[in-house]
């Protein structure tokens, strides 16, 4: 989607250049919701409107529910009525909710559309009310040459509530649009909602002390990002800046507080997307795996489970077993050990961090207490899982095992 021109010139143009493409390409539905936009900004209201429902319905239909929400919100945005709204949001839900019996289907991607080809705009009506007449036929006929799938795929995030929960999330998502080099979110900043790309094109970079800024990523339509701002409410860790124009929804942490029960169902699809992502990144970067083949990494990964600690929460505490290994994905955990009648602390452990290693290691009680100084997520493998991880991937033991033995040293340092 392009920004819409802001002359009356302008857009009269871009009207008659987005009916000369959607003559070579009918079933490219982003130009359909582009001109219905076109439409509502020359001052046809109704016209714009209803090219926009019939976008809608397309997109609820056919399997795009993120653009069906898309279209719902753009609705809302160039002042449709509320029964138009209020019909599509119950469509939606009523196709994307959870439902007892219900079997999803794979995502669907973009259908692939031919090249373009140079266009001729002497071919096109020579009024401006014949150009917007046959934009508006062309743009509400949904049905036309388009295969509508068997069984949908799951809207993002939602696809595990209920109907009423679900139309209470995807009413209280907010629609953000921002030009080229605007940030979304900016590293550093406090994380109070959750992103998911509708439109566009967004790269993830971080900078770094010495100034350098790297790219982490490149988010395309459908990928989430910012989740762990629902989890942890924790600081951003990375910069998303937008390539070209992106829309993207924006769910704030309150709409939680709204779903009463139902918040842990979300919260739950949010933690396992999340754990899911960090462990796989986890398991990639990590001197502890290094080593295992993508098979291997994939059996670990199912071994690990997300746990959330609360501040102030211990996590392990000292002269008790550890039950298994933690690493940190998010958050962050202080070490301490009474010494001399005295706590004293010993380290700060972030992201990426071990807990629980010498005690697993020895077969001892753990030697400090690491309690969580804000709201934390890490991964756990029980003893068990580890005992057989350490069969199945020897190398893994010795590497923990050393990491142990270098921070039992530093712990005797930090007392010394």
């Amino acid at each position: 989607m392009n920004e819409l021109p802001t002359t009356q010139e302008g857009r009269e143009r871009a009207l008659r250049v987005c009916l000369a493409r959607m003559r070579r390409a009918p079933l490219d539905f982003k130009l359909r919701v582009e001109a219905g936009e076109l439409l509502v900004a020359l001052g046809e209201q109704p016209r714009g409107i209803r090219v926009l429902r019939s976008c809608a319905d397309y997109f609820t239909l056919a399997g795009f529910p993120a653009r069906a929400l898309w279209a719902l919100q753009l609705l809302e945005l160039h002042g449709a009525d509320e029964a138009v709204v209020e019909r599509g949001h119950n469509l939606l839900a009523k196709h994307y909710a959870r439902r007892v019996g219900r079997e999803w289907g794979p995502a669907i991607y973009e259908m692939p559309m031919r090249p373009a080809l140079r266009l001729e705009l002497d071919e096109l009506p020579a009024s401006l009310e014949g150009v917007m007449a046959e934009v508006d036929r062309r743009a509400t006929d949904i049905i036309r040459g388009v295969n509508f799938p068997d069984k949908l795929p799951r809207f993002p995030l939602l696809g595990q509530l209920d109907e009423a929960p679900f139309s209470t999330v995807a009413r209280a998502m907010r629609l953000r649009r921002v030009d080229d080099g605007v940030a979304l979110v900016e590293e550093g900043q406090p994380g109070k909602s959750v992103h998911i790309v509708v439109m566009g094109r967004a790269r993830v970079i971080k900078h770094h002390p010495d100034g350098r800024i790297s790219k982490l990523a490149t988010l395309d339509e459908g990928d989430i990002f910012g989740e762990m701002a629902l989890i942890t409410e924790s600081p951003r860790v990375a910069t998303v800046v937008a390539e070209g124009r992106v829309d993207a929804f924006e769910l704030p942490r309150s709409v939680l507080d709204d779903l009463g029960p139902d918040a842990d169902t979300l919260q739950s699809v949010l933690t396992r997307h999340v754990s899911d992502r960090m462990v796989n990144n986890l398991i990639n970067l990590s001197p502890v795996f290094k080593g295992l083949s993508r098979r291997q990494r994939t059996s670990l990964m199912e071994r690990f489970e997300s746990r959330l600690f609360e501040a102030d929460a211990d996590i392990i505490r000292e002269g008790e077993p550890s039950g298994g290994l933690f690493v940190i994905l998010d958050g962050m955990v202080k070490v301490v050990r009474r010494h001399d009648g005295e706590l004293r602390t010993l380290n700060l452990l972030r992201e990426g961090d071990l807990m629980g290693e010498i005690s697993l290691i020895h077969n001892s009680a753990a030697t400090a207490t690491c309690t969580a100084t804000r709201r934390t997520m890490a991964l756990f493998l029980s003893r068990k899982d580890f005992d057989q991880a350490a069969r199945d991937f020897p190398g893994m033991r010795e590497r923990i095992s050393q990491l142990g033995e270098i921070r039992l040293l530093d712990n005797i340092y930090t007392l010394a």
